[in-house]
This record gives structure tokens, C-alpha cells and sequence, in this order.
């Protein structure tokens, strides 16, 4: 403890406070070494017994700085942590691109839309985003007529009676 998503000044950021030892080290990166002496904090038991006291504690000494300067400096004393990114963050990562995990699409009524690429890359049998995204009932005659067998006259009846568009 902690153990947790806390805030900073751009976002927040987990960190995995695992053993003493690592709280010791977190408290060091923070500035205020004392505070892992403290004894309402100085053991993962008392620190989860005084939650309610050191999290406020925390998010005070936290909000001053980015969380690229807080997992920077806390990876560096070895305390286990990681930035939070929010969607758009993720998808403007180079490693999406060079995994090719973004493509770009014509849909029938947007236009070019990026979509998710196919996640698992094989050499032998590369999967592909072939097409985009259907629009509501772009395949509604095709799957009743070829997967459930219904006539022209089936499928009539159901968009007359207001059960398909």
C-alpha cells in the first residue's frame, strides 16, 4: 500500500507500492523521506489501517508535478508504477502505428475512418482489415437469405410488419 491510481498534475498514474522497503523509496522520491517513519505509515499494515490519513497526504504532494516526471523518478528508485493514458493519448502512440494496429477505412456513410488492425501478427496467414464497419442493416437480406434460407417474400413480410428496416 498504496497500490492504486493517484493523481498528478496532468493525469494520473498507477503505482504498486509492493513491500516496505519500495514505500521507503517511494517516500524518498516524493521528498519527504520522514514520512516513511512515520508510524501510522511506516508498515504496509499500518498504512492500510491509516488509508483515510496518508491518501489525502499523498494526492497533496502528488498534484505539483506531471506523471512523466513521477514514473520517470519512481522507476528510477525502482518502485513499480506506470502513467495512465487516456484514449486519444493511446492512439497517438508510434508503437500502435508501427504495429500497424491503426487502419484507415471508407465507410458508406463517414467516409475514411480509422478503425482497430487485427492484433495478432502472422507471417504465414496475416490477418487484414478489409472492410469498414457496416451501417444498420447493410446485411440484413444477405444473412436472411444465404445463412437462414428466407425468401424474398419472407423478408418482405418481416420489413412490412415492422420487424427489420
Amino acid at each position: 500500500m498504496p497500490y492504486e491510481t493517484l493523481p498528478a498534475d496532468d493525469g494520473e498514474f498507477v503505482i504498486a507500492v509492493g513491500n516496505d522497503e519500495q514505500w521507503r523509496r517511494f517516500c524518498g522520491v516524493l521528498g519527504d523521506p520522514a514520512l516513511a517513519d512515520d508510524p501510522r505509515f511506516a508498515t504496509n499494515r499500518a498504512r492500510v489501517s491509516h488509508y483515510d490519513e496518508l491518501r489525502p497526504l499523498l494526492v497533496a504532494r502528488l498534484a505539483p508535478r506531471t506523471r512523466g516526471q513521477w514514473v520517470s523518478d519512481l522507476k528510477a528508485a525502482g518502485v513499480p508504477c506506470g502513467s495512465v493514458r487516456a484514449v486519444a493519448e493511446v492512439l497517438e502512440d508510434e508503437q500502435l502505428d508501427a504495429r500497424q494496429m491503426i487502419e484507415t477505412v471508407n465507410h458508406m456513410t463517414a467516409g475514411a475512418v480509422r478503425v482497430l488492425g487485427v492484433p495478432i501478427k502472422l507471417s504465414d496467414t496475416p490477418g487484414a482489415v478489409r472492410t469498414a464497419p457496416p451501417v444498420l442493416g447493410q446485411h440484413t437480406d444477405a444473412i436472411l437469405k444465404g445463412d437462414l434460407g428466407m425468401t424474398p417474400a419472407d423478408i418482405a413480410a418481416l420489413r412490412a410488419s415492422g420487424v427489420i428496416g
